[in-house]
């Protein structure tokens, strides 16, 4: 078997209003280069770009026939199953910060919690929604097992 080779990672998603979410993420949390071209949102992240397009858009990229299933998400995770991105955070504070952010630009948020993470890392854990239910969790190590409080 031939070893799949990348120059990078490319996620799409369908958005009901993609100058909603262009909002939601440059000007809610701060995600500066995001921007609107060819009616896709295209946002460059570490290793990803993410693209969110309302349905017609994306069926035109996609090449899908428009209404194949391509509803906008409409709860956790979308498209019926869960799933999540999720980032790596500096501090406990940007956390705070970027929840807080998430509430005021029409998104949710589910108060931070301290979790033990399989690598023995504890980590300091926020989980936010865009508008249209997209999954996002925000995640801080703060501390290895064993390294004291």
């Amino acid at each position: 078997m031939r070893n799949m080779v990348t120059d990078g990672v490319v996620l799409s998603r369908v958005v009901a209003d993609a100058e909603r979410s262009l909002a939601f993420y440059r000007d809610g949390l701060g995600m500066a280069g995001a921007k609107l071209m060819f009616g896709l949102v295209c946002i460059e992240l570490p290793g990803l770009t993410l693209f969110l397009a309302e349905p017609a858009d994306f069926a035109r990229n996609t090449g899908l026939e428009p209404g194949a299933g391509l509803e906008p998400g409409t709860g956790p995770g979308h498209a019926g199953g869960a799933g999540v991105l999720s980032c790596a955070i500096g501090s406990t504070a940007e956390v705070d910060q970027l929840l807080a952010a998430a509430r005021s630009a029409g998104g949710t948020a589910v108060e931070p919690q301290i979790i033990d993470h399989a690598s023995g890392r504890k980590q300091y854990v926020g989980t936010i929604t865009d508008p249209d239910g997209y999954l996002w969790q925000l995640v801080c190590n703060i501390q290895r097992t064993g390294e004291g409080a």
